[in-house]
């Protein structure tokens, strides 16, 4: 089974300086990894990757990847199933533009059977350099037989995140927007209801009487006994 899960907001999403990537490093440190010579397993699939960047892949190029391969792109896309990672990369073009692949040094946190590489994808002219795109791609690898069961791939080699705005709106907008949020049982709306009549019926009350509340009020039964007693003779 494939499918394709499209990330909520791709056009937020923006390169982060401050988040290690797939590899577990900062960007600028991946950046600078030594080149390894891949033995053989490895330069087969560094010649299918080359093809499937290149847009001149062939019937061998998808033979290291598992049927339950999941992509992740720079975009926050996800392909799982080999048949969707086929169809992100597409069929082979008439005009290939090769692509650079290099086998980078596997960092040590990360675990054994794991694969960094550095991809450079040219730009619409072939003939510069200025204008690649270097990415990061990380390979993780079955045991059993070696086949890549999960692929990411990062732009710039920094790990893609949606500003710290965007998050908080999109998550505002998931908790606040939802559909039940207006549904009562039959006794709650009743309970509602009487509590709204009891409220209205209800008088407004002060704390504290106003100033000249003390000199306008009726005299008290004390007041009245101590005045009927120094008028008698």
């Amino acid at each position: 089974m494939s499918q394709t899960f499209a990330a909520s907001s791709n056009a937020l999403l923006q390169p982060s300086a401050t988040m290690n990537n797939a590899a577990g490093l900062m960007a600028e440190h991946s950046l600078t990894l030594p080149d390894r010579v891949p033995n053989l397993e490895e330069a087969i699939i560094v010649q299918a990757l080359e093809q499937l960047y290149s847009s001149s892949s062939t019937a061998n190029s998808l033979e290291p990847f598992a049927q339950e391969v999941i992509l992740t792109l720079p975009s926050g896309d996800v392909c799982v199933g080999l048949t969707a990672f086929q169809a992100r990369f597409g069929r082979a073009s008439e005009n290939p533009r090769p692509a650079q692949v290099r086998l980078l040094e596997t960092p040590e946190s990360l675990p054994e059977g794991t694969m960094c590489l550095d991809v450079v994808l040219p730009t619409q002219d072939t003939t510069s350099q200025a204008g690649a795109i270097r990415n990061l791609v990380v390979l993780k690898r079955r045991a059993e037989d070696g086949k890549i069961v999960s692929m990411t791939e990062e732009e710039g080699h920094r790990r893609a995140t949606a500003p710290l705005a965007a998050r908080t709106a999109a998550a505002s907008n998931f908790y606040s927007c939802s559909p039940t949020d207006n549904m009562v049982s039959p006794c709650t709306s009743k309970l509602n209801l009487s509590k709204k009549k009891h409220f209205m019926k209800g008088k407004p009350t002060t704390l504290f009487p106003a100033a000249g509340a003390n000199s306008t009020r009726a005299p008290s039964k004390l007041n009245r006994v101590a005045s009927d007693e120094n008028a008698e003779p």
